[in-house]
C-alpha cells in the first residue's frame, strides 16, 4: 500500500466496489483515477465480476461525493471492474462478509481497517451524527441524490435514525483532521442511503 494525497476533494465524485471474499471484504475506490463514469457504472455486471475475483458477492457503493477537503489514503493494487479502474483502500473484517452481501444494517457501528487522513477545512460546513453516548460521526461522503447544497436539511431525510441519535450541521472554527490508521480503532456507521460517517476520535 502506498500513500496517495488527493486535494480539492470536497464534492468530488467517486464510486466504490466491495468484493466479499471469505478472507474479508476488499474495498476498491475510484478516487484519483476517474470520476466513476455513469455509463460504465450503471451497466456493471456484478455477478461476472464476482466470478472474476472468486468472490461470494460484489456490491457497488455510489456514486458518492467526498465531503472532506483533502485526504491522504493508503492505496494498494489497481483492478478493473467493468472498464472502471479502482484501487484497494480498505479490508473489512470477515465477520461482516455476510452482512455486506445483504447490506450492513443502517446505524450499526463497524470497524474498517484502513489508513486515511481526512482534512475538513476551517470555515467549511460539516454534517454530523451524535449517538446516545455523545460520540460524533462526521459525514465522509454524500450520495448523488443529495446535492451538497441540500445537506443542511439531510437530517429530515434520515427516517431510520435510531432514537437518541441526533443530526447537526456546524461551521468549523479550525481544521478538523481525522488521522485514521489500522493500529488504532476506527468506528463508522452507514445510514439508510449507504452514506458513511466516521467517528471523530475523542481528545485525551
Amino acid at each position: 500500500m502506498q500513500s496517495v494525497t488527493i486535494n480539492n476533494t470536497r464534492d468530488m465524485r467517486f464510486g466504490e466496489i466491495l468484493v466479499a471474499k471469505p478472507t474479508g471484504v476488499e474495498v476498491y475506490n475510484t478516487s484519483g483515477l476517474n470520476d466513476c463514469p455513469a455509463d460504465l457504472w450503471n451497466k456493471m455486471d456484478r455477478a461476472q465480476i464476482a466470478k472474476q475475483f472468486g468472490a461470494r458477492a460484489v456490491q457497488q457503493n455510489g456514486p458518492h461525493y467526498w465531503m472532506m477537503d483533502a485526504q491522504t489514503v493508503a492505496m494498494g493494487k489497481t483492478e478493473t471492474f467493468g472498464g472502471i479502474e479502482a484501487r484497494l483502500v480498505a479490508i473489512l473484517n470477515p465477520a461482516i462478509v455476510q452482512k455486506t452481501v445483504t447490506g450492513i444494517k443502517p446505524y450499526t457501528v463497524f470497524m474498517p481497517k484502513k489508513t486515511q487522513r481526512m482534512v475538513y477545512a476551517k470555515g467549511k460546513p460539516v454534517f454530523e451524527l451524535i449517538d446516545p453516548d455523545g460520540h460524533v460521526y462526521v459525514l465522509q461522503a454524500h450520495a448523488e441524490q443529495f446535492p451538497i447544497e441540500s445537506l443542511p436539511s439531510l437530517g429530515e431525510k434520515l427516517k431510520q435514525l435510531p432514537k437518541g441519535w441526533e443530526f447537526r450541521t456546524r461551521t468549523l472554527n479550525e481544521d478538523l483532521v481525522l488521522d485514521l490508521r489500522p493500529d488504532k480503532p476506527i468506528y463508522a456507521v452507514g445510514d439508510e442511503f449507504h452514506q458513511y460517517w466516521t467517528r471523530i476520535p475523542e481528545s485525551k
